[in-house]
């Protein structure tokens, strides 16, 4: 703040004051005072004024230019040290704040286990021990810390466990013990002591950590095992005889391996099971060579450590090889017998086959994972429709309303007419996006006709790129020839924009996408007739796929997508939609290469202009008198004030009505109503079911449905002449009246088309 002196003796110096005194603690607000003379000059009042201020620099008057800039540099780089003072003490709540959390996360967790949890400094010195450890000891809280936790230990395992713990200490070493702990019962109980060393960046160990879990009842029933093996092996081997060929003929496939893992016996069902007719072809090879690549590593690990250490494993998953080189899916179960010298006597293993089962958890895993992508997609679907929809009524009165105003503007006043035709093609934009959202939010039956798909895929640029992103670059090559394809328009659009999207995951979402169009004349295939046919290719610079992908590509929910990224119904929906249309979905592919989707649909030759053009001058004497008076229905007052402003203009007497019953009721009382437009999403009685009453009472009178979804109501195709898109312009609204009045066998209108 740079003040003048004279400042510091009016009535807002308090205030200045006050406002300093609320400063935060890291605040220093510093002061430039322009004073007219030295401190000496001063009286004891005008030194506490300044003073005062705190952090103030006094430059005496008269002063060079140059004083002052030095002085503000000099003040606003102290003020900037103060904001990183700021930064740094936020810095330091916030780490201070979030080991606080770390804090009572880990004390939450250490006294939610079951299992006693403590920890010590790097030298040994136990200083924590969670609620568990004295629950079980019933000791005071701190009684066992430092070196008193091995008094708790039962006499006889006191020094090897202090041995034990002081050897991992040094070496740094994993802790794992079993010994006695006094229990609060005063018996001893055995515990599985584990400790395991923290280190930072350099390796220092810089704590402990370790836990006690209650093994007394599984070390007893061990010792009682232990107790009765021997007479246990003499009974097996006095049965060995007898059991022989039950093992042989066993449900089960078995099979028996020596010290070295070579198979010595197999049961019949073990022979069947793997594909092979003698025991020559088995007998003496290691069982590793009938174990697949990709789970030798269950084998090495946890087959061979809980083996030898434990004497048994339960349920290992395996994936073994057949005789035909077939792959399934085991579990595989074994125990070692020892002999009495305690070599390794024999491995005894049981192999259960479970391919179809884990198949058909798969295949339920990825239908249910399936099903609720669906679901989650059906419920957006429903939100994006009613969206669109209402979106689609703003379009409708915001262009009917500029069109309106272009008529009434000035031809002279050409700037504003250019900015209203730069608004119209705003809504026309904005009606393309919308139209867009409502056939992603609902299934429509095809509505097949001639359409030029050059033009098509030029519309459809901007959707591809802000779908696509701006990493994937959009090369395109179209011949500069027009091809018409006979096509729903719609749908195409939704099968390129679906064909994009799959190369771009393909490519993630980084890439060269290209798509080329060609007219092409094919011979008689498989899957297409002969003739000639439009070829759209989607090409991506992605990963490309194998075989067995290539396979499954177009089956229904099948996705090599993660979860939550797509149903697999994709590919399965464009060939569905090219098949109805006569054509079909070709894919090429190779792994590291990319991938062509070539979509073929029926080629035809351009539509032929409508020439149903009547004007007034060409009626003829004998026919109807001109229908002139319009009946508009609309719920929503904005778009009803269009429409009704846009067929005034076309040169019709309009009436209307905000809901279907206001709607009748205009219509009893005025028989000379010759057309109906009315909109369909309205309260208590919609546009379709506004039709039906019409036609019940007048089956003559035309009716025109503006409505914004993408297609016409279940219903509607009964009673309704003509389905019109919102937002519409004046010259669709006359198209679609023109269309009207032929369905009714009326061919004269009050206007000239």
């Amino acid at each position: 703040m740079l003040i003048t002196e004279e400042v510091l003796q009016g009535p807002d110096l308090a205030t200045l004051q006050a406002r300093l005194s609320e400063q935060p603690a890291w605040s220093d607000l510093p002061f430039i005072v322009l004073t007219n003379g030295g401190r000496a000059t001063r009286t004891a009042a005008e030194l506490d004024r300044i003073d005062a201020l705190g952090n103030a620099l006094l430059l005496s008057r008269p002063l060079h230019g140059d004083e002052i800039v030095r002085a503000v540099r000099s003040a606003l780089k102290a003020r900037s040290r103060q904001y990183e003072v700021r930064t740094r003490m936020r810095e330091l709540q916030e780490r201070e704040a979030d080991l606080r959390e770390s804090e009572q996360k880990f004390l939450a967790i250490a006294n939610s286990v079951d299992q006693m949890i403590w920890s010590t400094r790097p030298d040994g010195f136990h200083d924590y021990y969670n609620d568990r450890w004295y629950e079980f000891t019933g000791v005071p809280t701190g009684s066992t810390d430092g070196e008193a936790w091995n008094g708790m230990f039962h006499p006889d395992d006191q020094d090897r466990a202090w041995s034990e713990w002081r050897q991992s200490i040094v070496s740094g070493d994993p802790y794992q013990i079993e010994y006695r702990l006094r229990h609060r019962s005063g018996q001893y109980r055995w515990v599985l002591g584990r400790a395991q060393a923290s280190r930072d960046a350099e390796g220092r160990i810089t704590r402990w950590y370790g836990s006690c879990t209650d093994i007394h009842e599984q070390v007893l029933a061990r010792e009682a095992l232990t107790k009765s093996r021997e007479e246990l092996e003499t009974a097996v081997h006095d049965r060995t005889v007898e059991l022989a060929d039950l093992y042989t003929k066993a449900p089960v496939a078995l099979h028996s391996l020596d010290a070295a893992e070579r198979l010595v016996s197999v049961s019949d069902r073990w022979l069947a099971f793997m594909g092979y007719d003698h025991r020559d072809e088995v007998i003496g090879r290691k069982i590793t060579n009938f174990i697949a690549a990709e789970t030798l590593d269950v084998h090495e690990q946890s087959y061979r450590r809980d083996l030898f250490e434990k004497g048994i494993v339960e349920d290992l998953p395996y994936i073994c090889i057949k005789k035909n080189s077939e792959k399934a899916d085991v579990l595989v179960s074994a125990r070692l017998t020892k002999a009495a010298d305690g070599s390794v006597y024999r491995i005894m293993s049981s192999v259960v086959d479970v391919t179809e089962r884990k198949r058909a958890e798969a295949a339920r895993d990825q239908a249910e994972a399936a099903l609720r992508q669906s679901q989650k997609l059906e419920t957006i679907g429903q939100l994006t429709g009613g969206v669109a929809h209402d979106f689609n009524n703003l379009l409708m009165a915001i262009r009917s309303s500029l069109e309106l105003l272009e008529r009434r503007l000035s031809k002279d006043d050409t700037r504003s007419l250019d900015f209203l035709e730069n608004a119209i093609k705003a809504t026309e934009r904005g009606a393309g996006l919308t139209q867009r959202m409502l056939a992603f939010a609902r299934r429509q039956e095809l509505d097949a006709s001639s359409v030029d798909v050059g033009s098509l895929l030029n519309g459809t640029r901007d959707l591809l790129e802000r779908s696509l992103g701006p990493q994937v670059e959009i090369v395109y090559r179209i011949l500069p020839d027009a091809i018409h394809a006979h096509v729903d328009a719609n749908q195409l659009e939704l099968a390129l924009l679906n064909l994009c999207v799959n190369g771009r995951d393909a490519m993630d979402g980084i890439g060269t996408l290209t798509i080329e169009l060609q007219r092409v004349t094919l011979g008689k295939s498989d899957d297409l007739g002969a003739g000639d046919y439009v070829s759209i290719a989607i090409v991506d610079a992605g990963t490309g796929m194998d075989a067995a992908t290539m396979e499954q590509a177009m089956e229904p929910f099948f996705t090599t997508k993660g979860v939550g990224r797509g149903t697999g119904l994709g590919l399965s929906m464009v060939y569905g939609f090219a098949s109805q249309s006569g054509g079909t979905l070709r894919l090429s592919s190779r792994v590291g290469h990319g991938t062509r989707a070539e979509l073929l649909l029926p080629a035809t030759e351009a539509p032929e202009e409508s020439t149903i053009r009547v004007t007034r001058k060409d009626l003829a004497p004998d026919l109807k008198e001109q229908p002139t008076t319009v009946l508009a229905v609309d719920d929503d007052a904005l778009v009803l004030m269009g429409t009704a402003g846009l067929l005034e203009d076309l040169g019709y007497d309009v009436l209307e009505a905000s809901s279907g019953k206001k709607a009748l009721d205009l219509l009893n009382a005025r028989p000379d109503i010759d057309l109906v437009v009315t909109d369909h999403a309205m309260p208590k009685m919609t546009g379709v079911q506004l039709a039906k009453t019409i036609h019940d009472q007048r089956p003559d009178l035309p009716v025109i449905l503006a409505s914004g979804y993408a297609e016409m109501p279940e219903g509607g195709e009964k009673h309704i002449a003509v389905r019109l898109e919102k937002p519409f312009s004046d010259t669709r609204l006359a198209q679609a009246i023109e269309q009207a009045f032929q369905k009714v066998g009326l061919t004269s209108y009050p206007y000239d088309l």
